[in-house]
């Protein structure tokens, strides 16, 4: 009886644990396609917001829309913000998700704003 019984739980133990086995959970994930242009438009409005937010920033741009490439963040996709603060520029990683700006902070090396083509935003849209 004990044996019968222990064999049970052995294989109750052995198909609930190879449930995961089979299925891979990256297949149920959805793909995130770039933003098309009617969506980069209201993202680039987000960003461009955003920037003109910070005091003293002069001669803001923002750059095309590129992949995550420091993979900092659940979001595929980022755009890049540049801006002169005096005599400093700066860089900001604005992370998207269809047409919002889900997150954003200053650029790190990772994110490789610097190698991307930048415009002002009235050229942007």
């Amino acid at each position: 009886m004990v044996s019968v019984r222990l064999l049970q739980m052995l294989l109750a133990a052995l198909l609930l644990s190879g449930c995961t086995f089979f299925f891979d959970v990256q297949d149920s994930v959805q793909p995130d396609p770039a933003p098309d242009s009617q969506q980069q438009r209201v993202v680039f409005a987000q960003i461009q917001r955003t920037m003109q937010s910070m005091k003293q920033a002069g001669n803001v741009e923002v750059s095309d829309v590129g992949p995550n490439e420091a993979q900092s963040g659940p979001e595929k996709w980022t755009a890049c913000s540049r801006a002169s603060f005096g005599n400093e520029l700066r860089y900001f990683t604005f992370f998207l998700k269809g047409e919002t700006v889900s997150n954003w902070r200053p650029a790190v090396i990772n994110d490789k704003c610097e190698t991307r083509s930048f415009s002002p935003f009235e050229h942007a849209r």
